[in-house]
């Protein structure tokens, strides 16, 4: 299953740092056009080996080094089609790997559910899920030949891992697999369509958030089987100020139970209720939720007695992440506003103490903690920053030591990147918008061409602080890049995000605004301004020069929306279990407002120079659709460029491709901007 590849040395910074040229040419357009090529590293649990999955002459290997001695032990590299999708230590000898794959008419890769148990020296494989598994059971329901994922590596049962497998209705059921053989026995079924779990520091499944399947709610359950109902607080939830479980094991309204769980709460689909931890100290479940507020809040709920607490909750922006400890503790948690911040809780930890003191080594950096040692004492971790794509580092407590391992994108040079700069703005209707200004690295932002960047989604989708390939690319060529968090996207409450409903033009003003406001600042001149986007950051690119062709000097769409009725029709949303309801909410059931929010219905009105780029296998935003808005454009007498590339969707995977096209974009701009 395995190519068995044997090297006697390795030099640890080998793994890593190239030199790169300083050039503003297709070179650099081809070097910011790389994925990157470091995917992950981590530590062996006696914290002796790392193991680092990479990209060696187009090919994913996965190579076991001795930290201490440098040499390599094995590398690891599937032989059938496929390659390794990412990897779990099991212990100290033994490897845990999924695998992804291409289909013939797509160059992006998919992960196969396939999972992959062997030694570090590439002996004693076992396939334990997926096509190539062996039926450890007799029970159609039961077979391991199904898609499936790691949920919890149970560290004080060895042999033995949680996995979920995949089916298509939804519910996606809990099995305990021993990787020495594949044996397989059945953990738990969820109540829950698309469920999250929570486990105690020993692997105890706890509770489990899902979709309710009728109601398409948000739904948490406890687990039974470990946190017995008696455990629970016992009498009716209705009418009591705390938040209380429901001791019963069916929901109240619903037409089945499920006697191994119990029913805790609901909420709409559309605002926050996630399951962070169980803090077995507290008896305490850990959630992020509104609990009737604009933003979301950090609580801790006590499961014995009801009570709930709000930890914290941000005055301007949703919580990001929660940091907790083994146990479940809180200790910290992140926000983005703005700049990304940290916000430190009471109580001693080591993990918050490591993760303050590299906090310091790195300042205004953000730090993603990695694999540590049992003991404790080795671990690694990523630095990254606007202005830092990602470097692995390996931390020794014991001895001090700080050792590079490896950039995430070895062909960029992270010497000369651009900043990416916070800003806010009072909208024309009084709304505070937040967005980032990425300047350009020739000349002064006054007289570089700026390039506006509305992002996808476009609900509950923002722009975060931090590197972004795409908008290096266009600051080393000259361009300032202009990316605003306009209403509808995520990040900054409720309220915020709702306002884009049946409004997907009308947010387009909060573009135009942040326009205004960086041009009388003297940062940008708004009249040397192109607007490119992909998904719907094309409709709003389309739309936009559409409304503001004094504005735009031209406009490029990346598989974007132009037929918002069409979407009732055509694509993967509209085709999914609740899709069309999610549509109307989102787009509104007036058909005749979705036409004059439509591109395809406006076209007459397209006035600027225009660029369509769309990949033949979108289902998400429909080719179809992009076509027939070219034939529309075509049929007006309009000239406009199109690049329809073939084996790819609703985003580019192919290097080439990505080269191609950015190579077509950066030409589209410079024709048209001074």
């Amino acid at each position: 299953m395995f190519i068995k590849i044997k090297t006697k040395i390795i030099i640890l910074a080998l793994l890593l740092f190239g030199l790169v040229g300083n050039t503003y040419s297709s070179e650099n357009i081809r070097k910011f056009s790389q994925l990157p090529d470091t995917f992950s590293i981590k530590i062996s649990p006696n914290g002796e080996m790392i193991g680092v999955l990479r990209e060696i002459n187009s090919e994913r290997m996965l190579s076991i080094i001795n930290i201490d001695t440098k040499e390599l032990i094995f590398n690891h590299s599937y032989v059938k089609k496929g390659e390794i999708g990412g990897f779990s230590w099991l212990s100290n000898e033994r490897l845990l790997m999924s695998k992804v794959t291409k289909f013939a008419t797509r160059n992006s890769k998919y992960p196969t559910g396939e999972l992959y148990a062997v030694n570090i020296d590439g002996k004693k494989e076992v396939i334990l899920t997926g096509r190539g598994a062996k039926r450890s059971s007799n029970t159609n329901k039961d077979d391991p030949k199904q898609r499936a994922t790691l949920v919890d590596l149970l560290k004080d049962e060895p042999n033995k891992i949680l996995v979920q497998f995949f089916s298509s209705d939804q519910f996606n059921r809990l099995y305990k697999i021993d990787t020495s053989n594949g044996k397989m026995e059945r953990y738990a079924t969820p109540p829950v369509k698309q469920p999250m779990y929570v486990f105690d520091s020993t692997g105890n499944l706890i509770a489990v958030r899902g979709i309710d399947p009728k109601t398409f709610n948000v739904d948490i359950y406890i687990y039974n089987k470990n946190l017995p109902v008696d455990y629970l607080v016992g009498s009716s939830c209705s009418n009591r100020s705390i938040d209380c479980v429901e001791a019963t094991a069916k929901k109240k309204g619903t037409s089945s139970s499920n006697p191994d769980w119990t029913f805790w709460k609901t909420g709409p689909w559309d605002e926050r209720l996630r399951l962070i931890s169980y803090d077995k100290d507290s008896k305490s479940l850990i959630t992020i939720e509104n609990q009737d507020n604009d933003l979301s809040g950090i609580y801790r709920t006590n499961l014995n007695t009801g009570s709930i607490k709000l930890i914290y909750r941000h005055e301007n922006v949703e919580v990001g992440s929660v940091l907790t400890t083994e146990d479940g503790e809180v200790y910290a948690a992140s926000f983005m506003d703005g700049f990304p911040s940290l916000v430190y809780f009471k109580g001693e930890s080591e993990e918050k103490e490591t993760l303050k003191y590299l906090k310091n080594l790195f300042p205004g950096s953000l730090i993603s903690l990695g694999d540590i040692s049992d003991d404790k004492t080795r671990a690694t971790f990523v630095v990254s920053s606007d202005t830092n794509p990602g470097i692995f580092y390996f931390h020794d407590t014991e001895t001090g030591q700080l050792t590079p391992l490896a950039k995430l994108w070895n062909d960029i040079d992270y010497s000369n990147l651009a900043t990416m700069d916070p800003f806010s703005f009072k909208t024309k209707d009084g709304a505070i918008i937040h967005g980032y200004i990425t300047k350009s690295k020739i000349g002064k932002s006054s007289d570089s061409p700026t390039i506006v960047h509305p992002h996808g989604g476009p609900e509950g989708i923002r722009d975060f602080w931090g590197f972004d390939h795409r908008s290096q690319m266009l600051a080393s060529e000259g361009f300032n890049v202009l990316q605003i968090n306009f209403r509808g996207s995520g990040g900054y409450g409720l309220k915020h995000e709702r306002y884009i409903r049946a409004n997907w033009d009308g947010v387009l003003n909060d573009l135009f605004d942040g326009m205004e406001f960086l041009h009388k600042k003297g940062e940008i001149n708004k009249f040397n301004s192109c607007i490119y986007g992909g998904s719907y950051g094309g409709y709003a690119a389309t739309q936009a020069a559409i409304m503001r062709p004094d504005l735009f000097k031209c406009s490029v769409s990346d598989v974007g929306v132009y037929d918002l009725p069409g979407l009732f029709v055509d694509g993967d949303i509209q085709g999914s279990r609740g899709g069309k309801p999610q549509l109307a909410i989102r787009l509104g059931k007036d058909v005749e407002n979705q036409k004059r929010m439509s591109p395809h219905y406006n076209a007459e009105k397209l006035k600027v120079p225009f660029y369509i780029i769309h990949g033949k296998q979108d289902v998400r935003a429909p080719y179809k659709h992009a076509v027939k808005f070219s034939k529309k454009l075509n049929k007006l007498g309009f000239e406009h460029k199109t690049l329809f590339i073939a084996k790819e969707g609703h985003g580019y995977s192919n290097e080439q491709v990505r080269y191609e096209s950015n190579l077509e974009l950066i030409k589209f701009f410079k024709k048209h901007l001074n």
